[in-house]
């Protein structure tokens, strides 16, 4: 069964982006840069939603993967004007067509 987080979690994720404080998940710990930004307060609501925050985390670093794997599927080309652009690779074959890869 999947943990699921509740809106005070995300809330909270939200509060410390906005205060410019990485959160990382570390195993079952977490883990925030810069310390001085925490408030006692802060790191409180941290401990009450760890579990939460934990998944809320693994789920961020799972669609930043999945983000980075599909830039990295990107087909680059030049047109004959110079321009650069990217494009899906199921378009490869019209790319070629046309000379611009």
């Amino acid at each position: 069964m999947t943990p699921t987080t509740s809106p005070d979690a995300a809330d909270l994720l939200a509060v410390l982006d906005a205060l410019g404080i990485q959160l990382k998940a570390d195993g079952d710990c977490l883990r925030f840069h810069p310390i001085d930004k925490v408030t006692v307060e802060l790191a409180n609501r941290m401990k009450i939603h760890k579990s939460e925050l934990l998944v809320l985390l693994a789920k961020q670093d799972e669609l930043n993967q999945r983000v980075a794997d599909q830039l990295a599927a990107l087909i680059p080309y030049r047109t004959p004007t110079g321009r650069r652009g990217l494009i899906h690779p199921k378009y490869r074959n019209e790319l070629e067509r046309l000379g611009l890869v």
